[in-house]
């Protein structure tokens, strides 16, 4: 079913901690290796609403539903940074509010298509803005890309 809604804000990547699934004691490096700021520009140049209305064309939401993941912050939750260790990008996904705990089938769908969102992005950047391995914190390489394609430039 193609879900008909307004994109939402992307996350701010920006002020996160080491994610969840980071060992600390090998996470080696500190924050600006995450590359969260250049994901960031990357997704408010338009690569979030490009993903966005990618996984929308196939989510399995309706749009009640999603308002109540809207709602609750969980696409703004949504976490992509860089893992050094394992040299590619990588998202996590947040889980879902306490409160739906005893909603367990909509709180794994909406784990399921989270997780499915979050890939569509990771495609999206790993296809179409270059390869992350060689960038450093600092550079801007993808705006400028990005900026010629969707400008027409």
């Amino acid at each position: 079913m193609a879900l008909d809604v307004e994109t939402p804000t992307p996350p701010d990547l920006t002020n996160r901690g080491l994610p969840a699934d980071v060992d600390p004691d090998e996470a080696g490096g500190d924050e600006a290796d995450r590359y969260r700021e250049a994901v960031e520009d990357v997704l408010l140049d338009g690569a979030w609403e490009e993903a966005f209305n990618e996984w929308a064309a196939y989510a399995d939401l309706s749009e009640a539903e999603y308002r109540t993941v809207n709602d609750a912050g969980l696409f703004t939750a949504l976490d992509f940074y860089w893992d050094p260790a394992e040299e590619r990008l990588r998202a996590e996904v947040p889980p879902p509010p306490d409160a739906w705990a005893d909603g367990g089938e909509f709180a794994a769908r909406v784990t399921a298509e989270l997780t499915d969102l979050a890939d569509t992005v990771l495609e999206l950047l790993e296809s179409t803005y270059g390869d992350w391995s060689e960038v450093g914190p600092d550079d801007d390489v993808w705006a400028g890309q990005f900026e010629d394609e969707t400008s027409g430039e």
